[in-house]
């Protein structure tokens, strides 16, 4: 018996060991064997054995041969292989289905955007992705080989048993996206709630990755949040942890959220809102403009017509703008002063109306801001209308990292 437990702690501290090696040839353009000895603090056969096994075995690094010499041996040199290694990143989203393929180092090879068509049901949907992916494996190099597929669902996703429990987008209840899937998916996969992932793509690849407490909020067509605090990205209990849209920002409000409340930040704020209000503008006449570019069709009114209207100087549509900005700045004020965030940062179709939504939160967000909390910096997210899917694809990049992707295969 002790005889086996020693094998296995060698094995798992070979294995620990691995991992830091990677990730230090992952955090470098290059770097020698000697190096990675001096950093990992292992010795020099361990570096040996294990670079060569992350060569030939794992297949995620590669030698670039012999260095120049400052003295004494020449360095041999080694470098992370992100090409021909491959990821899938599925935004499975409300409106669209976003799909992209991507190498390593997060370097786009190809996209893909379908409408969702919410109305023609859950097979639907389902099928469309799966076509998704399929178009985005055909694209890939004949000896490239993809990794896994990284899905992120609008919904609250239970971390323990995978099942999506609601999403009110979809109009989903206690659906298992893995049972549906396995049998169409010939590769490894992976969902998680798709404003967590937001927040998991800013943490492990955006701009400023160092950061370890900041917020992500996504606003389309409803609202929801993902948190990041002393660099670990919050769960819940359940994986429920972000439900940012289902805070009460107004509670005298007569306006019915889709989970049945009144008074949410997603039924005052989210982008299905301003189209609601876009369309009472229409219909009493208050928008010239809205009638103009709309051609009086009420089913062309959307969050973006609305505020191309308010750039336009339209009154209406900038009240519309003004009132959800209001009611976002109480939100973000409440996780500004909950969680003391390094950064806001803000996703989502109706962050991508520009300035125009930006200068009036900047304009309005003291009024709900503690002085301790007054420095928050409110930006919009780095990845755009991508993020979800970078986020996907950080879910499937870390579990390369850790190298359980290859023992998956293995099995």
């Amino acid at each position: 018996m002790k005889k086996e437990y020693s094998k296995m702690d060698v094995s798992l501290l070979h294995l620990a060991n691995k991992k830091v090696v990677l990730r230090l040839i992952k955090d470098h353009d290059e770097i020698s064997r000697s190096v990675l000895a001096k950093k990992s603090g292992l010795t020099p056969p361990s570096i040996t054995r294990i670079v060569d096994e992350l060569i030939t075995k794992d297949q995620l690094v590669k030698s670039l041969g012999v260095g120049d010499s400052s003295g004494g041996r020449p360095p041999l040199i080694v470098k992370f292989k992100n090409q021909n290694n491959l990821i899938i990143g599925i935004d499975l989203g409300a409106t669209y289905i976003r799909g992209c393929l991507v190498d390593l180092n997060a370097n786009f090879i190809s996209e893909i955007q379908v409408p969702t068509e919410l109305e023609k049901g859950f097979y639907s949907i389902i099928d469309k992705m799966i076509k998704v992916v399929n178009k985005l494996k055909a694209r890939k190099e004949p000896d490239a080989k993809i990794w896994g597929v990284g899905i992120g669902v609008a919904g609250l996703v239970n971390s323990e048993t995978g099942i999506i429990e609601s999403s009110p987008d979809f109009q989903w209840s206690h659906i298992d996206l893995r049972k549906e899937l396995e049998d169409q998916m010939d590769l490894p996969f992976f969902y998680d709630n798709s404003t967590r992932l937001m927040a998991l793509g800013e943490l492990k690849m955006g701009l400023k990755s160092h950061q370890k407490n900041f917020a992500v909020i996504n606003i389309g067509y409803g609202i929801a949040s993902g948190l990041v605090v002393e660099g670990n990205l919050l769960k819940g209990y359940s994986g429920f942890a972000g439900e940012f849209g289902h805070i009460s920002v107004d509670t005298d409000s007569e306006v019915q959220c889709k989970c049945g409340m009144y008074g949410c930040l997603e039924a005052l704020a989210s982008g299905r809102r301003i189209a609601s209000l876009g369309k009472l503008a229409l219909a009493n006449g208050s928008s010239g403009l809205l009638e103009k570019l709309s051609m009086g069709k009420e089913e062309l009114i959307t969050a973006e017509l609305v505020a191309k209207a308010a750039k336009k100087g339209d009154e209406a549509s900038l009240k519309i703008y003004e009132e959800v900005a209001e009611y976002l700045c109480k939100g973000i004020g409440t996780i500004a002063n909950l969680l003391n965030p390094e950064t806001v940062y803000v996703g989502g179709g109706v962050s991508l109306s520009g300035d125009l939504l930006f200068d009036l939160i900047e304009k309005k967000k003291g009024k709900y801001l503690l002085p301790a909390s007054s420095n928050v910096a409110i930006r919009p997210s780095t990845f755009g209308d991508q993020a979800t899917s970078i986020g996907a694809v950080s879910l499937i990049l870390e579990k390369v990292l850790n190298l359980e992707l290859s023992s998956l295969e293995e099995g």
